[in-house]
């Protein structure tokens, strides 16, 4: 998949690059919503509510006309409620997308590529266990941009490919969805 992906990346740099189109180079802030699910498959039938946080980071844009690459750096914070009381849990992560992206009339842009997710403190505390999730996890985003002016507007789904351990569980694996709303600015 990565490979895919770089190969992807380096064909649309050399199609716009025999063009003589010298690539436009932009740098921003961003900040939003978080909307995150998280799935915990575990020998314990536990569920967990639903979450939504915040994220801030920087953002770069690189194109050459329509075509580009989007790459971030996000710090996301959530905290998930265990259903019945059973406790809470702390995620923060920091999430890296690099998205290859497609514009058109000049506004709008689709974005899809992978994200790779750093977790930075994740525990919690569940029926007197104490656990934490510690592996980086790869996953893919899809989303969409809206940019007037030096303004940017964007949604976007991240999902993981696979599951990541649950230390604390003997048989426990995670998965987190997101969902993302966000306002951006770039100099």
């Amino acid at each position: 998949m990565k490979r895919i992906i770089m190969l992807l990346a380096l064909a649309c740099i050399a199609a716009q690059a025999s063009a003589g189109v010298i690539p436009k180079f932009k740098l921003g802030v961003k900040a939003g919503l978080d909307y995150q699910s998280n799935k915990l498959s575990s020998a314990s039938d536990l569920r967990f509510e639903a979450s939504t946080g915040w994220f801030a980071g920087v953002q770069g844009d690189l194109s050459w006309k329509n075509f580009g690459i989007h790459p971030e750096i996000l710090y996301s914070r959530n905290t998930f409620d265990i259903a019945g009381d059973m406790g809470n849990i702390k995620l923060n992560k920091l999430d890296i997308p690099v998205l290859l992206q497609y514009r058109f009339w000049n506004i709008f842009a689709l974005q899809a590529g992978p994200t790779f997710c750093v977790m930075t403190n994740t525990s919690g505390r569940m029926a007197s266990v104490d656990w934490e999730l510690q592996r980086p996890t790869m996953g893919y985003a899809l989303g969409a941009e809206a940019r007037i002016w030096k303004l940017n507007i964007s949604a976007r789904y991240n999902g993981s490919f696979n599951r990541s351990e649950v230390l604390g569980f003997t048989t426990g694996k995670n998965k987190i969805d997101t969902f993302q709303l966000g306002v951006g600015v770039y100099f």
